[in-house]
């Protein structure tokens, strides 16, 4: 499973279940990993991305599941059926299996216990593993969580914390927004809380490319795509209506738009309005368009501020979800980009907001106005190789050869 290096070994282990941002996250600080000369097991449980890069690091697909809806309760198989107790015990296996056989240096879990706890069928037994092993067990995690609701769900989180984590990598820039903004008790694990800056892929040539010829088009994107459709069906009639009705624009769905709403939206596209499955890439696209509209998730919001590019966000806030809302009203706030919310989303009102967004870009420059440290996928693999190296070292002290 694992070619070993000089510089140690990583697990990672990374679940999407609707959208795909945890997944691009995760697989930047593979690469990263990779390319530090660490040995990196990239195990993945949710459905296939074709275009997923993580360089040389070894892809361990687990059977795919993902959520039914945006409930999250319902998880399905790649199939579509609901999975059940047996389905769940043979990819548990298959898991801890992986993990005996890569006998990593560190285990990196993305989300868990801040979320993903669907997922303690194989995570609760997978760190218990690494317990035994006495392999430091790392969480991984976003600027922003979605807010807990349930009661004692948060002093569950802490109490995990505080027995299995060893650390948090929070993936945000604190002067920024503060994990305590939307998780407050933070302060109860503030001894395990480190910051790494927000995890980009570097665009800085992408961004000196453009600065130095006229950006044309509108980029409009939906993450996934498992929730994209009312932001496509709003752009296809907000096109016409708009001032960019005249400049290309480019429509990209993740593949978990299912075909036949894919097809829909292509047949309804009207000329001039390009609509394709998403594209590795994306910065590129984004850095030469004149124009972003979109979600507001993680990776998205922050390639858009470091190419520069003047955005339009819709944020997703079905059935409770608050993380992109926060995110979106907090650059709103700062100015750097139009904030349209899911409620008020209808043709019309998207064009009022593309027109706007379009005299206010002619305003500025394209840098963006805001500063945040964009460092976090060389924090992270710096972090890492620094806890490996403790690790050789305690275990050399231990037993001299």
């Amino acid at each position: 499973m694992s070619i070993h290096k000089n510089t140690g070994n990583v697990f990672i282990y990374v679940q999407h279940l609707l959208g795909i941002g945890h997944l691009r996250r995760a697989s930047l600080l593979a690469k990263a990993m990779d390319n530090a000369g660490m040995s990196v097991v990239f195990a993945s449980g949710g459905r296939p991305v074709s275009y997923l890069d993580i360089g040389n690091a070894q892809l361990f697909q687990l059977p795919a599941l993902h959520a039914a809806d945006n409930s999250f309760k319902v998880l399905k198989d790649i199939e579509g059926s609901i999975v059940n107790d047996e389905w769940k015990k043979q990819r548990k296996e298959l898991l801890l299996s992986a993990f005996r056989e890569a006998r990593p240096d560190v285990l990196l879990i993305e989300m868990f216990p801040f979320g993903r706890r669907q997922m303690r069928f194989e995570l609760d037994p997978l760190i218990t593993l690494a317990k035994s092993m006495n392999i430091p067990v790392v969480s991984s995690i976003r600027d922003i969580l979605t807010t807990h609701k349930t009661p004692g769900k948060s002093e569950w989180i802490i109490d995990r914390v505080q027995k299995d984590i060893d650390h948090v990598l929070v993936h945000g820039d604190p002067d920024f927004i503060p994990l305590e903004d939307s998780f407050p008790l933070a302060e109860k694990i503030k001894d395990k809380i480190v910051y790494t800056g927000y995890v980009v892929e570097n665009n800085t040539e992408h961004r000196s490319r453009n600065l130095e010829k006229k950006r044309r088009g509108v980029l409009v994107s939906a993450g996934g795509g498992a929730v994209a459709l009312p932001l496509a069906e709003a752009v296809i009639t907000a096109k016409n209506l708009s001032s960019l009705n005249d400049v290309p624009w480019r429509l990209l769905l993740g593949n978990n738009l299912p075909d036949e709403e894919f097809n829909k939206v292509l047949k309804s596209a009207s000329d001039g309005l390009i609509v394709e499955r998403n594209r590795p890439d994306f910065c590129t696209l984004l850095a030469a368009s004149q124009l972003s509209i979109s979600q507001a998730g993680y990776n998205t919001v922050m390639e858009t501020l470091m190419t520069g590019t003047p955005a339009i966000v819709v944020p997703f806030s079905a059935d409770g979800q608050s993380e992109q809302t926060d995110r979106a009203q907090k650059l709103a706030q700062a100015g750097v980009l139009s904030l349209l919310s899911e409620a008020d989303l209808t043709p019309e009102n998207l064009a009022k907001t593309i027109d706007h967004a379009v005299e206010k870009a002619s305003l500025k420059n394209l840098e963006s106005e805001i500063t945040v440290d964009v460092h976090g996928t060389d924090k992270t693999t710096l972090f890492i190789k620094n806890l490996i190296e403790k690790r050789h070292k305690k275990r050399d002290t231990q037993c001299p050869r």
